[in-house]
């Protein structure tokens, strides 16, 4: 496909049945894309869509705005793809195309996303109690790695919730391993932080209830 059809591209629609793709390397799969197979390009997409979209969902805190953002890494890769033949290392290349489109949508937003909790509902299989606990546990973890600085957050992200090596994260944040290892210490001591000062809010929050308590049965 040559440059000025890369202008007018079309956006991949996940239908195609070969098992032949679905097994092919990511190398080979943007081999064929670069020749002209979107059957290829949709099979990259399907390989990597979960992630890549889970990956954006924290960092907008929106199912509806990662699944928009998710459509322009997308139409970057494959135009990318197809005017350029350099070597591609397929997976921290995806995750740093994702997060330079969700940082330039963070920057361009103006209403504050809302926190979609989809995708951390619990099994069925628990107590309403549970569950609802459970919950409640995971809004309170999720918005304190919101809380963290980008740099952090993003590592942490990548690390933890992606599972990248130190090398893969540094490709995806333009920097170096130590600087990675050196943002994954800082963002679990914030997370740290975070829970022991919720953890003193609770105790005093509890003994001001018990000091209420206690005066009221005085009184009585």
């Amino acid at each position: 496909m040559g440059t000025a059809a890369t202008q007018t591209l079309r956006l991949p629609v996940i239908g195609f049945k070969s098992p032949l793709l679905r097994a092919a390397s990511d190398e080979k799969l943007i081999a064929l894309t670069r020749r002209g197979r979107d059957d290829a390009f949709e099979a990259l997409v399907e390989r990597y869509r979960a992630r890549l979209l889970a990956f954006c969902q924290h960092m907008l805190r929106s199912r509806e705005d990662a699944e928009d953002v998710l459509q322009e890494v997308y139409v970057a890769a494959l135009r990318a793809m197809r005017s350029d033949t350099r070597p591609i290392q397929t997976k921290p290349w995806l995750y740093k195309i994702a997060r330079n489109r969700s940082l330039n949508h963070m920057r361009r937003r103006v209403d504050v996303a809302v926190e979609s909790m989809d995708s951390f509902e619990r099994g069925a299989g628990e107590s309403a109690h549970e569950a609802v606990a459970g919950r409640e546990q995971l809004r309170e973890i999720v918005s304190d790695v919101h809380d963290l600085p980008e740099s952090q957050r993003t590592a942490l992200i990548l690390r933890e919730f992606d599972a990248l090596s130190y090398q893969q994260i540094a490709d995806t944040m333009d920097t170096t391993v130590p600087a990675v290892k050196s943002l994954l210490v800082r963002a679990r001591m914030g997370l740290a932080a975070a829970g022991e000062a919720r953890a003193d809010e609770t105790a005093a929050a509890m003994a001001a209830g018990a000091a209420r308590a206690a005066a009221a049965a005085s009184v009585a």
